[in-house]
């Protein structure tokens, strides 16, 4: 009886160090990736300025989130011959106002085109490695 609760605290002891360790090991390498510290690709701020130069908005724009993960979680209805779906990536999403880039084909009638209303999130997506823009996408 004494041998079994001694093997049963050695087993509690060994896997709560386990977990101690792997729970370190996540937040440190979300601490990293949190302070813009590059991790075998780009930081975090480095993400940003790359998508930023990707973005036409009126003036105003924010940054409202910068993820890296893989390509499969922000693809957005795209397809495996846009990009891998395991492949490394920053996505990138800004609020703001970005106005279509067109009204709509010349109307030989004279009446102006009727214009979609702006939208106002936009998120790119980037190589985690490269900064090589993949994908963009806009959204109301």
């Amino acid at each position: 009886m004494l041998t079994t609760m001694r093997r049963s605290r050695t087993a509690a002891y060994v896997v709560g160090a386990v977990a101690g360790a792997i729970i370190s090991v996540v937040a440190a390498t979300v601490g990293i990736l949190e302070a813009g510290l590059p991790v075998g690709g780009l930081s975090r701020n480095q993400a940003i300025a790359i998508a930023d130069r990707q973005v036409y908005s009126e003036p105003g724009k924010q940054v409202r989130w910068a993820v890296p993960g893989p390509f499969g979680l922000f693809r957005d209805h795209a397809t495996d011959a846009v990009s891998p779906p395991a492949r490394l990536v920053w996505a990138v999403a800004f609020s703001g106002t970005f106005p279509p880039p067109s009204c709509g084909p010349f109307n030989p009638n004279g009446n102006p085109p009727h214009c979609p209303p702006p939208d106002h999130t936009e998120t790119i997506i980037l190589d985690y490695f490269t900064g090589q823009f993949i994908m963009g996408s806009l959204s109301p």
